[in-house]
């Protein structure tokens, strides 16, 4: 299997091996580094994201000995996350290693992954480095690590052992980059991508058939394909794979309704989002390409089947359709129970309920995740839940594929990641059966996330399908 690795911040995903490693140099030695790990007085000072703080309970550093600690935000807007990290080896000054598990608030495993984590101190001219490896058992728990921003909680905390030390970490990448969420059908996506031209340009504008502000950026040449963003992101979310794209394409990014600088009448109608893509088309010179990511899909299909000739192509990268019991089915009323959160003023319950209902976030992550600001861009694009919820009502039930839903004779092209979930695969094959144009792709080494994680590979393998 090809390693497929990537990184930023000092973070390095490695999706082949299940691993997050996170590296930091200090202008301190090895033997102060290793105090800081081991002494129980001195990692409470630093253990833990910006933002909380850290009580140990009990610290025997020594094979089969424990590290039972808990974490709370400092603000007391969250209750305490507890751990018990068993270690298996300890080489002083060299090696650590332990195993880490979630329990709850009796100190009880509360019966989820075990994460085996191994910490390695190396003298260097100037100091020491410290590197941390987390180790998943599967391509979905380092999935779910991503997403709970585990990597990110662990370079911030080895930032805090900075000040400790008395030196600044030193970062093993200084690349500027602009974080930035994609929320997804079946999984969020926590990320942080390089910073482009597109998210900070101000965007052109069209005004769609209902007098609806719409805005959009529009970049390279070639044929036009205009890319649909996912639920509770603007044309930011998706800049990485339009960046990719523009190589070969005259690319479309835009702000669905509800979100970035385009408008949001209400009440909200989901035929109305086909009427943007039917303007956007006509700025594109009367057809186009459609491709999105997980829940964007759906659109993109529905707005196929109603422009007709309009649209010469899909490329479309994982939908998460359920169209068996092999996954939780969504709520029946998920659409009507967001709108009411959002209408009560419940925006970050909106959101946990999103994560806890569709992604399958145990509710214990939540309190962590909050603390990231990822949450808050989350918040603001709440109603969005309720809308692509009303788009994906009938493809995510547990229940085949309505027959009478899509009418498309345009090429499809189904990507599926080598990496991703067996519903994902199950959806796919579904379309295909009911669609006499579909073409199921695997992009092998790459998981949900790749849309916006890895767009150069998304980009290719779109090029390839479309372009031939």
């Amino acid at each position: 299997m090809t390693m497929s690795t990537h990184s930023s911040n000092g973070i390095a995903i490695d999706e082949a091996a299940h691993t997050l490693r996170i590296t930091r140099s200090y202008a301190a030695g090895v033997e102060r580094a290793w105090w800081a790990w081991t002494d129980a007085d001195a990692i409470a000072t630093w253990w833990g994201p910006q933002g909380w703080s850290a009580t140990v309970h009990e610290m025997n550093v020594h094979p089969e000995g424990r590290w039972r600690f808990e974490i709370a935000p400092d603000d007391g807007s969250a209750d305490p996350v507890r751990s018990i990290a068993t270690y298996t080896q300890v080489e002083r000054d060299t090696r650590l290693a332990y195993d880490d598990s979630f329990v709850d608030e009796t100190w009880a495993a509360q019966g989820l992954d075990v994460f085996p984590t191994t910490v390695t101190f190396t003298p260097i001219l100037a100091g020491c480095t410290v590197e941390v490896t987390a180790n998943f058992p599967d391509a979905r728990a380092l999935q779910r690590a991503v997403e709970l921003q585990m990597g990110q909680g662990y370079a911030e905390a080895l930032d805090r052992l900075a000040l400790l030390l008395g030196d600044p970490a030193v970062n093993d990448t200084t690349a500027s980059s602009t974080p930035t969420t994609a929320p997804t059908g079946d999984s969020t996506m926590t990320r942080t991508l390089p910073a482009t031209t597109a998210a900070a340009t101000a965007p052109a504008t069209l005004t769609s058939a209902d007098g609806t502000t719409i805005a959009y950026d529009k970049s390279g040449i070639g044929p036009a394909i205009i890319v649909i963003s996912n639920v509770a992101e603007d044309r930011s979310g998706v800049a990485g794979i339009a960046e990719a794209l523009a190589k070969d394409f005259t690319v479309i990014t835009y702000d669905r309704r509800g979100r970035g600088a385009s408008g949001n009448p209400q009440p909200y109608n989901p035929r109305r989002e086909i009427d943007d893509l039917a303007a956007l088309i006509e700025v594109a010179g009367g057809s186009a390409a459609l491709t999105s990511g997980s829940g964007g899909c759906a659109l993109a299909l529905d707005a196929a089947s109603a422009l007709g000739d309009k649209v010469t192509g899909l490329y479309l990268y994982e939908p998460p359709f359920i169209v068996s019991d092999s996954r939780p089915a969504a709520p029946t009323d998920y659409p009507e129970q967001q709108a009411a959160l959002v209408a009560n003023g419940k925006r970050s319950e909106a959101v946990e309920h999103f994560m806890t209902q569709m992604v399958g976030v145990p509710a214990e992550y939540i309190p962590m995740m909050k603390q990231d600001p990822s949450w808050d861009q989350m918040m603001r694009y709440a109603h969005t839940y309720a809308y692509d919820g009303q788009i994906l009502r009938g493809l995510q039930d547990g229940r085949p594929l309505p027959t009478d839903r899509w009418t498309i004779e345009a090429p499809v092209g189904v990507a599926v990641g080598g990496l991703g979930e067996s519903f994902i695969c199950e959806g796919a094959q579904a379309l295909a059966n009911l669609l006499p144009n579909v073409t199921i792709l695997t992009l092998a080494d790459h998981d949900h996330s790749a849309f916006w994680v890895h767009p150069d590979a998304v980009a290719t393998q779109a090029r390839k399908f479309l372009l031939g």
